[in-house]
Order: C-alpha cells, then structure tokens, then sequence
C-alpha cells in the first residue's frame, strides 16, 4: 500500500515567489538532530513501470526514502515496437498510429494518478520545480522518444495538456524526427519535422532531451534551440559511438566535444547507471558499483564543469546491467561523490541543482 506522507525536509526559508534570485539562491538546510541528506534529482528513470527489469521497487517509496525530490518518469513510447537482440535493442514492427497514441495518452493519465495518490507532486510549472526542491518529491512526466507522434504535430498539445514535460527526441525506432545512434541514419541529422519540434516544445515550455540522437542531430538541435537542452542518459568517450558498433552500449557514447556543445548552450549532461559484468577501458563501471559511477561522474565535472554534469540512472531500463539497482544504491554514489575531493556547492550541482535549472528555465 502507499503511503500518502511526505518525509519532513528541512530547507532554506523565507525566500518568497516572485523574488528573481529565488532561482538562483541554493538550497540549505535549517538546524536538526536529523538533517536530511542532499536532495537527488534523477533526469531518467523508469523505476516502478513495467520494464524488462522490472525492479520490485515502487517510486513514491523510493523517493521519500531517499530525498529523491526531482525524477524524470520515462515511458519508453515505443516499447511495444521494439525487442532486445545479443547485441542490443532494435525494433522488430512498424507503430501503429493510432494505437501508439492512444497508449501515450492513457500511460500521461495513469502517471499522473499515481503521482497524486502516492503524495508525489508533478512538475508542470516552474514554480513546482521551486516546490520540488524545497521539499517535494515530485515526478517531471517523460517521454522516452516522440515516436507517439507518427509526425502528427498537434499532438504535441494533447500531450502537454496530459502533462507531459521533457520530450526525448528520439528511441529505438525508425521514425520521422531524427536519426537514432543504433540504427543508421537516413535524415542527415534532424528532419525539418524534427526541427520545428524542437522549437514547438521549446516554445510550449518542453524540455527537450537529446538522448539517442546522433551527433548530426544534436547538432540541428543546438541549431534551431532557443534554451538549454540536456542529453539525459549515456556516456561520453573522445569519439562518437556508431550504429555499427559491436553492441548497443558502445553505440549509445557521446563525444566529449559534442557534450561540451550541449554544455556551452547551457545544458546538462546527464550519466547512466550501467554496470558491466566485465568492465573496460571505456565503460569502468561494474554491477552493483556505486564507487564506479561517482568516479565516472567525478571525470566528467572536470572536463565540462561542475554546472553541466547531472544523474540519469536509467534504472529499470539498463535490464539487469545497473551499476545500481534502488535509491539506496544512487545516494551512496553521491557519498562517493562526496568524499572524492569534490567541494559541496560541485555535488549539490550534480546531484539535483543542474536538472531542476534547465527544468525551470524550459518551463518558464
């Protein structure tokens, strides 16, 4: 059963709506015997859908538990379009036009419900972002690809009207936006479709996510944005992954200079929660290795700074793979964070204040 209460947060007082260095004044903590910890902010997470993971886990619980008080809530809009292979996922049938929508809308409805009943807040505004971090644990509705579209542009304001919030480009699939890292490409980048929803999300008060585009197309992305954008989950490494790499987590890495594009536009960079069996070189991080995220975290503050790097778990959509598996496990990857030689104001950056900027900034 689910409880309705909300932890007690203690947090900075007195800084009222309508004071503009309320945005920019960071969160502190009011004397206890019991301080809370760092908030957490997740910029994607599947926790508590139905997934191949399909973590025993409930959201709301998760949260209170763990002072997780931002989480992107991912709904891969494509999932019953797509099948994982040895080499990772692709997709295996054409969308249904109508039936994929209509899955969209029911999922922004039964989303939202549960949010409510489970004393969780849901960010549609800027000033629940504000709510949010002074001590609401509140969900921000994603879509995990705009693929519920079937480049039917007006149903970017059902959907927004249903609640949705941070737009993920692209998925798995073939689709009319933009090319996808696991397949190869057949836009050059973005699609004039995929640009003007750029602008169109932007100018509903979307955040748009860059996640599972290729490098042509965040590029067309930055082109046409009139606010910072984030790249929610994966990696980064010097080179680009390519379609043809060997398997789909290697295809999913972002090159470092991309990534600082995305970061000198204002945006956030967010990192995975993989876990390999056998980790390399390029992917350090092994199962249940919280130490082995923080230091990938750790390494990329210092190569794009402490305002550009954010936590995208991607639990219970990395599959059995998860370097962490609750928010038990990602609270003590902020620990490490926190014992690594990186200064406070850096962690409490990472670990919630980056996402709930561009969050604010895209829903303002």
């Amino acid at each position: 059963m689910l409880s309705s209460s909300h932890p007690q947060l203690w947090t900075r007082r007195g800084v009222l709506t309508g004071i503009a260095t309320a945005l920019t004044v960071p969160v502190t903590f009011a004397q206890s015997a019991t301080p809370q910890p760092l908030p957490l902010a997740d910029m994607h997470t599947h926790l508590g859908r139905k997934t191949r993971a399909n973590l025993p886990l409930d959201l709301a619980e998760q949260m209170k538990a763990n002072n997780v008080l931002l989480a992107a809530w991912a709904y891969s809009t494509d999932h019953a379009y797509i099948e994982a292979r040895p080499d990772g996922h692709h997709q295996k049938s054409e969308p249904d036009a109508t039936k994929i929508w209509v899955a969209m809308r029911n999922e922004l409805r039964t989303s939202t419900q549960y949010a409510k009943s489970a004393g969780l807040g849901v960010v549609l505004t800027a000033k629940d972002v504000d709510l949010a971090v002074n001590g609401l644990p509140s969900v921000v509705i994603a879509a995990e690809g705009s693929d519920f579209m079937q480049g039917r542009m007006e149903l970017l304001n059902e959907a927004y009207e249903g609640g949705l919030r941070h737009l993920q480009l692209v998925h798995y699939i073939l689709n009319a936006v933009g090319d996808i890292q696991t397949e190869a490409p057949s836009h050059g980048g973005l699609s004039d479709f995929g640009r003007e929803l750029v602008r169109k999300a932007q100018a509903k008060g979307m955040l748009v996510d860059l996640a599972h585009s290729t490098e042509a197309a965040v590029g067309h992305a930055l082109a046409v944005a009139s606010k910072p954008m984030v790249w929610s989950h994966s990696w980064v490494d010097e080179s680009p992954g390519s379609y043809d790499d060997r398997v789909g987590w290697l295809r999913r890495r972002l090159s470092l200079a991309t990534a600082r594009k995305i970061a000198d536009a204002g945006g956030v960079m967010g990192i995975w929660g993989l876990g390999l069996k056998k980790p390399t070189r390029q992917w350090p991080v092994g199962k249940d290795d919280p130490q082995g995220y923080a230091k990938v975290i750790k390494s990329l503050v210092n190569q794009l700074g402490a305002d550009h790097v954010g936590i995208g778990t991607d639990l219970s959509g990395v599959g059995d793979s998860g370097s962490v598996n609750s928010y038990a496990d990602v609270r003590r990857v902020v620990q490490a964070l926190q014992s690594s030689g990186l200064n406070e104001t850096t962690v409490a950056k990472v670990s919630y204040q980056n996402y709930a900027r561009v969050l604010r900034a895209s829903l303002a």
